[in-house]
């Protein structure tokens, strides 16, 4: 009996992927567990295992096409087995053929933050502007329907090279070339009074953390509360580990200070889903990565329940999967809060974009010599400061302030830390 290959959704954001290289050939015998194909996500490269034995009987995708999530892109079965014409499942009911662990089925609230919640608290009551109107009746991915709006083109207009009639990137690309060339043939009359300079194309990267922070900030309602923290003792906890011998961060120490708070402050750890708020039972945090051409955000898992020894060899091991470009997809997907630090760049404070479905985030400043009353006497302290951005739907100031206040009360008193 056959089986179909499906081009897996490897991440809450992913819409559709590009097919690489195939690592196999039509006829070649598959193993369960062989890689098979390397696809591109908005995210990373992946290499794609198969699910099955058996012979590769047909490929569907050739390399370097880009299709929806679920497309059918090859059929496995036994050798000399025919597949019937047109056989492949909807891209609706593929996708459910990923390369994620099994898990229970989400129900449709679970799936929008890509998470299986334990509670659901329920939410006042939605306004009608908050229902969502699909656009036109063009087929096409929610990723085209943004490129489209931002670039102005009328999908109507253009045509459809996809799967039964889905309108692809390529497509919007192929159409944007030729109106550019249409525009040129109207004359010198026209012309930009400002001439451009070279655009440098998006990297997949960019042009995902550019989808990724543009929603954030149009649907999430940011507001954000700063406070000022004596690093003093956490630095030198910091040091008295380093000078042991442990490979430890700063980073590491602030982030097992927000796993602690976290574990108080349900709702700072928490998503907000169109039927309830999902309150999430581990605390995940992802912390940004730099990286040449933008930025990642591993996730160490369950930091609730680790150490902070734990912590930085996770942190560690992270970043150099990050940079070393071998980081998977369930490395960077599960984050249920983040953690951005500047302050290697001696940047003061900043404020970060929360990244959904997450429902808050820390920015971290620099460490910093300033002069400050204690006791009645002016004294030298090592300020950091920290800003935190919260969903108002969510958080509401008083219960961010009380965040903030724990977290500065944590760091302040490293010991319980190491406890």
């Amino acid at each position: 009996m056959s089986t179909e290959i499906t081009m897996p959704k490897l991440s809450d954001t992913m819409t559709e992927g590009r097919l690489i290289a195939w690592k196999k050939s039509v006829g070649d015998w598959v193993e369960r567990g062989d890689i098979i194909a390397e696809v591109e996500t908005d995210k990373a490269n992946m290499e794609l295992e198969a699910f099955s034995a058996g012979v590769l009987l047909e490929i569907r995708v050739k390399s370097g096409e880009m299709v929806p999530v679920g497309t059918v892109i090859g059929i496995v079965g036994d050798a000399g087995e025919k597949v019937a014409e047109g056989v492949g499942a909807q891209p609706a009911q593929a996708a459910a053929e990923t390369r994620q662990p099994p898990t229970a089925e989400p129900s449709p609230a679970e799936a929008a933050v890509g998470v299986v919640p334990e509670r659901i608290m329920e939410p006042p009551e939605e306004t009608a502007a908050a229902a969502s109107i699909a656009e036109g009746g063009e087929k096409a991915s929610p990723l085209v329907r943004r490129l489209a709006r931002e670039k102005g083109i009328d999908l109507a207009q253009v045509t459809a090279s996809g799967p039964e009639g889905r309108i692809l990137q390529e497509d919007l690309e192929r159409y944007q070339e030729a109106r550019g060339a249409r525009s040129e043939e109207r004359g010198e009359g026209e012309k930009a009074l400002v001439s451009a300079g070279a655009i440098q194309p998006l990297s997949r990267m960019r042009a995902a953390i550019a989808r990724t922070v543009s929603d954030a900030w149009q649907s999430i309602p940011h507001f954000t509360v700063t406070v000022a923290i004596d690093m003093g003792e956490a630095e030198n906890v910091y040091r008295e580990l380093k000078g042991a011998g442990a490979m430890v961060s700063l980073n590491d120490v602030i982030i097992k200070a927000a796993a602690m708070v976290l574990q108080k402050f349900p709702l700072a750890n928490a998503s907000f889903a169109a039927d309830g708020i999902v309150l999430h039972d581990e605390v995940n945090i992802g912390f940004a990565v730099s990286l040449d051409d933008g930025l990642l955000v591993p996730v160490i898992k369950g930091c609730g329940g680790l150490s902070l020894m734990e912590i930085a060899a996770r942190s560690r091991e992270l970043i150099e999967r990050a940079r070393g470009g071998t980081i998977a997809e369930a490395d960077i997907s599960g984050g249920t809060f983040s953690v951005s630090n500047l302050g290697m760049f001696g940047v003061e404070e900043f404020s970060a974009i929360i990244h959904p479905p997450q429902g808050a985030i820390l920015a971290v400043g620099a460490v910093q010599d300033e002069a400050v009353v204690k006791g009645g006497q002016v004294v030298a302290a090592r300020v950091m400061r920290a800003t935190l951005s919260a969903d108002h739907r969510l958080i509401d100031g008083a219960y961010a302030a009380r965040f903030m206040a724990e977290l500065k009360r944590v760091l302040e008193n490293p010991v319980a830390m190491l406890v």
